[in-house]
């Protein structure tokens, strides 16, 4: 192929040959100046409509940012980034192979599988060794030499040098990675954290697909596909093919646990127990079962995400939501408790359940120095959920446009002096006839219904999530009462948080829940209390892999220095492991602590009475921010058609 097909004029007399394609990316080798120059090199694919030529490129400049993380033992290096005559390439240190996706498809001999997975088992354990989580591994992006029975890795172009990074719950289409092989927490809806555990699962879909010749999971649109990876649970693989042990058929089923507190929790954990097959097989032709992952113990501290000691709040939350989304009938969930105590922990566990009835997810966070500008917080929430839309094929946006116009007509220009990006989605908007204050005060609610229900509908039923109520402004405190005690609202699901401890009986909040209550609208309340010393000791068994009887003394420690207040638990241990009091003893393969150095290092007796003094600082710096607060000016648009007097000030 010339390579003026692929890079445009002045190409014309190099050669390109395509060794494979990708998505959103192409690689060949190239033959440069008459043949005198030859290299090997990614580019972007011209022809990919999944993404766009600008992100493959910028996919590309990233994977050469790493080139000094990576080692062509494990890696295909890259080498340089040529930006030319209007293109772009990767050039990369190519000595032969090729993509693993071409030898999948149908089951692997059993010799050639456990080879290929001890070398790309000890390939992904390099790579993080560089503290480099990938986010893509597949097929595709594993290069195989079988004359050489090396196996590196490539696809770099989202790979993360932080060690833990949360995944927004965007739609699945425009998360980065791939659908069939993404970790559950990956897809943003099941409220963790990604790291490197997140690639040991895109492993175990990739070692299932060598076994059997075929995924775990088959889907037939995005949001299926976080489905099957949130919720459903694959066949085992000796269940599909009678040649596959049991032990071998339980490696993959571990990687592929739901949870990475259950996967294995290092690539040389899974290394070993492959390495244990391979030896077998190779020595008696079988393999016997074995207890998994006893060189699996993490040298660095990985504290659980999971919730300890909330199963009946979180009970009560969900049964709320499987109430609307089964009955229509709107919904408010209380959640409250002291900071620290876990209120947007327990919230977020609804990503999960938002899965299957495909409903969506807004969130806003009260500030205490924005509550003279009314319904920010719901701005801030609603353009969550508007900002996707933008990024909609045509014909997916022209139905949510329809929608909201049948919804707001006359009165859009309310919305998108709320929402501004609601513009780009429903157009200009005619000017709204002025009105006296009470009557704008009903048109805006009513309005506002309108706009809610076109995102809370029984295909799509919303869960809206308000942080800090405490410091909620009037007007939106009128609004949430209309919404909750309105006939013609269905399928939304309301979560307030608040600290109880700043709300009085006097407190407005206080007075407007009562008469909501008194309204006969749904109310559910949790009270989230200190963690136990057994819910502590739980932890500490998942964070350090140890007995339940060696964690307990130090769980008391903990318990008594942080009164059970699950953030400055977390906080404390990670400073115990800063400051090597809680350190991993490679001799022993173990986590180990010194209860008396840790008791007479002089911590304060509770890390929570630093709490106030801390208060004191942000309150400082949020000062600052307002000066020049951004929102604030933006809301003034809404101000002159809702008087203040409708707000309480």
């Amino acid at each position: 192929m010339k390579a003026s097909i692929l890079f445009g004029a002045g190409w014309e007399n190099d050669s390109v040959e395509v060794l494979w394609r990708d998505t959103g990316r192409v690689f060949c080798r190239l033959l440069l100046n008459e043949g005198q120059c030859e290299k090997h090199a990614f580019i972007p694919n011209p022809a990919a409509v999944e993404h766009p030529t600008l992100e493959s490129v910028n996919r590309l400049a990233h994977e050469h940012e790493l080139k000094g993380y990576l080692d062509s033992t494990w890696a295909l290096q890259p080498l340089e980034l040529v930006r030319d005559r209007g293109r772009t390439m990767l050039a990369v240190n190519y000595t032969g192979g090729e993509p693993l996706d071409r030898f999948v498809g149908q089951p692997m001999e059993m010799g050639q599988f456990l080879r290929l997975s001890v070398a790309l088992s000890g390939a992904v354990g390099q790579l993080h060794g560089r503290g480099l989580i990938h986010k893509d591994i597949k097929p595709t992006n594993v290069l195989v030499d079988f004359a050489t029975g090396r196996v590196r890795l490539t696809g770099f172009g989202i790979a993360s040098r932080l060690p833990r990074e949360r995944q927004a719950p965007e739609p699945p289409e425009f998360i980065a990675g791939s659908l069939p092989y993404m970790a559950p927490e990956q897809t943003g809806r099941v409220n963790r954290s990604l790291d490197s555990r997140s690639d040991l699962y895109s492993l175990g879909v990739t070692f299932y697909e060598m076994l059997t010749g075929g995924l775990p999971f088959t889907a037939s649109d995005p949001m299926e596909w976080v489905h099957c990876h949130i919720a459903r649970q694959p066949a085992a693989p000796s269940e599909r093919l009678r040649n596959v042990s049991a032990a071998l058929s339980a490696i993959v089923m571990k990687l592929l646990s739901k949870t990475a507190e259950e996967r294995y929790q290092t690539a040389a954990g899974v290394e070993s127990d492959l390495r244990r097959c391979l030896s077998e097989w190779e020595s008696k032709g079988r393999i016997k079962e074995f207890t998994l992952g006893s060189h699996d113990t993490p040298d660095r501290l990985m504290i659980p995400e999971k919730l300890y000691g909330r199963d009946p709040e979180l009970t009560t939350l969900l049964t709320a939501f499987d109430r609307m989304v089964a009955g229509g009938r709107p919904q408010l969930v209380l959640v409250s408790g002291y900071s620290g105590i876990g209120k947007s922990a327990v919230v977020n566990e609804l990503h999960k359940p938002l899965v299957p009835p495909r409903g969506l997810f807004a969130s806003g966070k009260f500030d205490q120095y924005k509550r003279d500008i009314p319904y920010a917080t719901l701005a801030q929430a609603f353009q969550s959920l508007i900002r996707p839309l933008l990024s909609r094929t045509d014909e997916e946006l022209s139905k949510w446009r329809d929608a909201l116009r049948e919804a707001l007509d006359p009165n859009g220009l309310l919305m998108v002096d709320l929402v501004p990006e609601l513009k780009h989605v429903i157009g200009e908007q005619p000017p709204v006839p002025e009105l006296p204050p009470s009557e704008a005060q009903r048109r805006f609610q009513l309005v506002f219904r309108r706009f809610i229900g076109v995102f809370a509908r029984p295909e799509h039923p919303l869960a809206l999530f308000l942080d800090d109520l405490q410091w909620l402004d009037a007007a939106t405190l009128d609004l949430l009462e209309d919404l909750l005690t309105r006939d013609d609202l269905r399928h939304l699901l309301l979560i307030g948080a608040y600290r109880d401890n700043e709300v009085s009986a006097t407190h407005p909040l206080v007075r407007k829940l009562d008469a909501i209550r008194q309204a006969g609208a749904a109310v559910e309340d949790i009270v989230l209390t200190p963690l136990a010393q057994d819910d502590l000791r739980r932890l500490l068994v998942d964070c350090l892999h140890c007995e339940l009887e060696r964690a307990a003394p130090l769980a008391e420690l903990i318990h008594e220095k942080t009164s059970g207040n699950p953030f400055f638990a977390i906080q404390f241990i990670s400073t115990l492991a800063e400051e090597s009091l809680l350190s991993f003893d490679y001799s022993e393969g173990r986590w180990v602590w010194d209860l008396n150095r840790i008791d007479g290092k002089g911590y304060t007796d509770n890390v929570v009475d630093t709490q106030p003094r801390a208060r004191q600082q942000r309150r400082r710096v949020l000062r600052l921010r307002l000066a020049c607060d951004v929102c604030g000016r933006a809301s003034w648009q809404l101000q002159r058609r809702i008087p203040l007097r409708s707000t309480g000030l």
